[in-house]
């Protein structure tokens, strides 16, 4: 096999994490992993296949932001979510005592 594959499975990342309303799916995230190891398991290595490392450590670098930025607004939202629930029963515990 040629290293188009390879090629192929980079491109696809490239072009997911270049649109900026993606978010990292898991479940897709691991079929491409599997789609790109086994690419990768029968490629031949030719002459492109450094630029081909490049462009995949560039990918991967870029998710690892990607995710790192959406791990934090979920945290930053559950702070959030988490600091209304205590307010909410706050205030049932002060309604529950004004009376």
């Amino acid at each position: 096999m040629t290293d188009a594959a390879v090629e192929a499975a980079i491109g696809t990342m490239e072009a997911w994490l270049a649109d900026p309303a993606w978010a990292p799916d898991p479940e897709q995230l691991d079929r491409w992993q599997a789609d790109f190891q086994a690419a990768l398991a029968l490629a031949e290595k030719a002459a492109g296949w450094p630029d081909l490392v490049r462009r995949a450590h560039g990918a991967s670098a870029r998710l690892e932001a990607r995710i790192a930025v959406l791990t934090e607004a979920r945290d930053q939202m559950r702070s959030e979510l988490e600091a209304q629930d205590r307010g909410q029963r706050a205030l049932k515990g002060y309604g529950a005592n004004a009376r």
